[in-house]
C-alpha cells in the first residue's frame, strides 16, 4: 500500500540514521517521496538534502511544514 498524501512534504531527522549510503545526521532535512507498507510496518521514503535516499520509520523524522507526522496517520 502506498500513500501519496505526504509526497513533497519537508521533514528532518530526529536522530542519526545509519544507511548503506552513509550517515544521516540529526536535523538533516529532506523531502518525503512516498510511504509504503512492508510486513505491517510503515516506511517513509525520504530524499535527504545530502543526496541520500532511504526508507525511515515515522519516529525517525518530524515534518517541518508545520504538521507533525504521527502514528495515527498510519
Amino acid at each position: 500500500m502506498i500513500s501519496l498524501s505526504q509526497n513533497g512534504m519537508r521533514c528532518r531527522a530526529t536522530k542519526e540514521i545509519r544507511t548503506h549510503e552513509g550517515l544521516i545526521r540529526r536535523f538533516t532535512e529532506g523531502t518525503i517521496r512516498g510511504v509504503i507498507d512492508n510486513l505491517g510496518r510503515r516506511l517513509i521514503n525520504v530524499e535527504w538534502d545530502s543526496g541520500i535516499t532511504t526508507y525511515v520509520f515515522f519516529n525517525e523524522i518530524e515534518i517541518t511544514d508545520g504538521v507533525q507526522l504521527s502514528a495515527a496517520l498510519y
